[in-house]
């Protein structure tokens, strides 16, 4: 006998296959392998922009270092092409703690 959880979250049939297929993207875009912790999900979106639902990816690379990637289209939307994008953009940008100290006169 199977127990079905009546509290667990609902997602489309399928979408966890299209959860390690985008993760699979991630980490082969970083170049880390299984030694960066990434998560993906899909939440509500109230923008008229992402058509009623956004992807949000998590990206942990150390403890001091969490990216986070939006996409503002559902899951089953969003492409490698995409991720590989959003990784471009993100590694582009430094954090603020690795940015050159300001002077101040």
């Amino acid at each position: 006998m199977s127990f079905r959880n009546p509290f667990a979250p609902r997602r489309p049939g399928g979408a966890s296959g299209r959860v390690g297929l985008v993760k699979d993207w991630v980490r082969a875009a970083i170049g880390f392998g299984d030694a960066v912790t990434v998560a993906v999900s899909q939440i509500a979106c109230r923008h008229s922009t992402c058509g009623g639902a956004e992807t949000l990816v998590m990206i942990d690379v150390s403890n001091a270092d969490l990216r986070v990637l939006r996409f503002a289209k559902p899951l089953a939307d969003v492409t490698e092409d995409d991720v590989r994008a959003a990784i471009d953009a993100a590694l582009r940008q430094q954090p603020a703690w690795q940015q050159p100290a300001r002077k101040v006169s």
